[in-house]
């Protein structure tokens, strides 16, 4: 018999009961860290949500790129949606000073 041989043929039930004891710690750690990580980053998702200004500087940073692919890409409709509020803008003004 070899050296290994001998050594697993003289564990006990208890020794293979602990080998298994110890796997089973070793997974139910790897499992904490798993969900703690899991945790730090739903935490750090809700932060972010949670950051008023930094949203708002978010939201501001996706108009102003929506602005310049519209005034590069689309010019016509850019002018004409200007044009469109200032309209109703106008007509807002001009509905006021009648009904004084």
């Amino acid at each position: 018999m070899s050296g290994q041989s001998r050594e697993l043929a003289t564990m006990t039930d208890d020794d293979t009961a602990l080998s298994h004891k110890e796997r089973a710690l070793g997974e139910i750690r790897s499992d904490i860290e798993s969900t703690r990580e899991k945790l730090a980053q739903t935490l750090d998702a809700i932060e972010d949500k949670l950051n008023v200004p930094k949203q708002v500087s978010k939201a501001a940073s996706k108009a102003r790129d929506a602005f310049d692919d519209l005034r590069k890409n689309n010019p016509v409709v850019l002018y004409a949606s200007a044009g469109a509020a200032l309209a109703v803008i106008g007509g807002a003004v001009a509905l006021r000073i009648a009904r004084r």
